[in-house]
């Protein structure tokens, strides 16, 4: 990723970067503070009916519980490859609210249309009619990117499917996108910009409401179970897998007092890593059981793994220095765990069985390497999913 130069700043907006011989890093960016996920690219329409120019837009969202504020990122578009990057800046403030939508598009006019927010005029070129990608970013912290991919239809939005929560790990899925349906309320028109999506058509006969999910173990649909500081505990870490590479190895594991549902619960790290749990099913977990959540879900590349409650996209660091993982809700603090210590390739730090609860869980030494005679799937020493061995 290239710097914002200053000598394409001074021009105009237009940042492609390829004009301005400048070193990446040689300028800061001016925002702080941006994570992965902290607004979601929901909807796009790279290909409105007649003529491109001027009418392009896509939509962005806040999961958050405060508003952010644009100024200082960068909206880029490419090809799907990642080529021919166009950049703009957002200089000026564009607010998005809690829980809300704001509209950015291609308007070339000084008077912006009632389902558009914000402008970037031309600076973007016009999105591929055949598939791009498009995303922002706040230095190397990449906030949000989608790859979309065609036939694009004219005149119909592509989205995310609004029976889900919006998510920027979830939404890089391409099965988790569609064509806008007809809006009999809009006289047939194929978008929603501005508002919730509808749900994916062959997708909205689950039923499945907001704060609601479909449980697998009875077919039927049901409020979410919420989890409620204490309910849930951190209680394994492999942060330096062996068997496999760290990307597709690492995981971590849960522990439930109550039955809870972690469907709209957060996992972070100490970092920019972010990850909100979501889907239309039930991430159920019953009291007195563990769940995995890992890097990847997929038994065959994930060191083999029991079956994962979900998947997170940030890495874990193997190093010494200060590291945590926590749980919230909606901002309300669920667990969190910290340590200091370097990870033992290929071998997890477990929590003692009879330390099992968010308080006693706070203390490093309520920790150790799992024993060796624990293994599971390809070798690696842990008991994902299964009770952790005493600590000696």
């Amino acid at each position: 990723m290239r710097a914002v130069p200053i000598c394409c700043l001074a021009v105009t907006l237009v940042l492609v970067c390829g004009a301005c011989d400048l070193a990446p890093g040689a300028v800061e960016p001016a925002c702080e503070g941006w994570r992965p996920g902290d607004v979601v690219l929901t909807e796009l329409l790279p290909d409105p009916e007649g003529t491109d120019t001027g009418q392009e837009w896509m939509e962005l969202y806040n999961p958050g519980r405060s508003a952010v504020d644009l100024r200082g990122l960068l909206l880029y578009a490419a090809r799907p490859d990642g080529s021919q990057e166009k950049a703009y800046l957002f200089e000026a403030s564009v607010s998005v609210e809690a829980r809300g939508y704001v509209v950015l598009g291609d308007v070339r006019s000084e008077s912006l249309p009632a389902h558009v927010n914000h402008s970037y005029s031309d600076i973007l070129g016009s999105l591929g009619n055949s598939g791009g990608l498009v995303g922002l970013r706040c230095g190397d912290v990449v906030v949000d990117e989608v790859r979309y991919t065609g036939p694009i239809r004219s005149g119909v939005a592509r989205i995310y499917d609004g029976k889900l929560v919006p998510d920027a790990l979830d939404n890089d899925e391409v099965s988790r996108w569609c064509d806008a349906p007809a809006s009999a309320s809009d006289g047939g028109m194929r978008a929603s910009p501005g508002v919730a999506n509808p749900a994916c058509a062959g997708t909205e006969d689950a039923g499945v409401p907001a704060d609601s999910c479909l449980s697998s173990r009875t077919g039927t649909v049901r409020s979410l179970s919420r989890p409620r500081p204490g309910d849930l505990v951190i209680t394994e870490v492999m942060a330096d897998p062996k068997a496999v590479a760290d990307a597709q190895g690492e995981w971590v594991e849960v522990y439930a007092l109550r039955d809870v549902d972690l469907n709209g619960v957060t996992l972070t790290n100490e970092g920019s890593g972010r990850t909100l749990l979501g889907d239309s099913r039930c991430l159920e977990l019953r009291a007195g059981t563990h769940g995995v959540l890992a890097r990847s879900a997929e038994a065959t590349i994930n060191g083999g793994l029991p079956p994962v409650l979900g998947s997170f996209a940030f890495g874990l660091s193997n190093g010494e220095g200060s590291h945590a993982l926590r749980l919230s809700l909606e901002e309300t603090l669920l667990d969190e765990v910290a340590w200091t210590s370097a990870a033992i390739p290929g071998v997890s730090r477990q929590l003692d069985p009879a330390r099992r609860d968010v308080t006693r869980n706070d203390a490093p030494e309520s920790f150790c390497p799992t024993p060796k005679d624990f293994r599971f799937g390809k070798g690696d020493q842990g008991t994902p999913g299964a009770e952790n061995r005493p600590c000696t």
